[in-house]
């Protein structure tokens, strides 16, 4: 199974598709996200958002945003582009 994740700045859709999992730096903590992760919302800070998918990771700079993890393993990532 699959996360299917949408991350969106203010100018673009930076990546729509699916992945195995994805660390996100919130005001808490960093956070990995994994299919079937519970419903959640969180403000993120600055750092790095990391995207895993079939081995081949992909890095986003950000200085902050918010994440949804929706039902389903649904996740939309609201960023802030360095």
């Amino acid at each position: 199974m699959k996360l299917n994740i949408a991350i969106i700045s203010k100018e673009k859709i930076l990546y729509q598709g699916q992945a195995d999992t994805v660390f996100v730096p919130t005001e808490t903590g960093i956070i990995e996200v994994l299919p079937e992760h519970m419903q959640l919302v969180s403000a993120l800070k600055a750092g790095d958002l990391i995207v895993k998918n079939d081995d081949k990771e992909t890095v986003f700079k950000i200085t902050g945003g918010v994440l949804e993890v929706r039902q389903k393993s649904n996740v939309i990532i609201l960023v802030d582009l360095v």
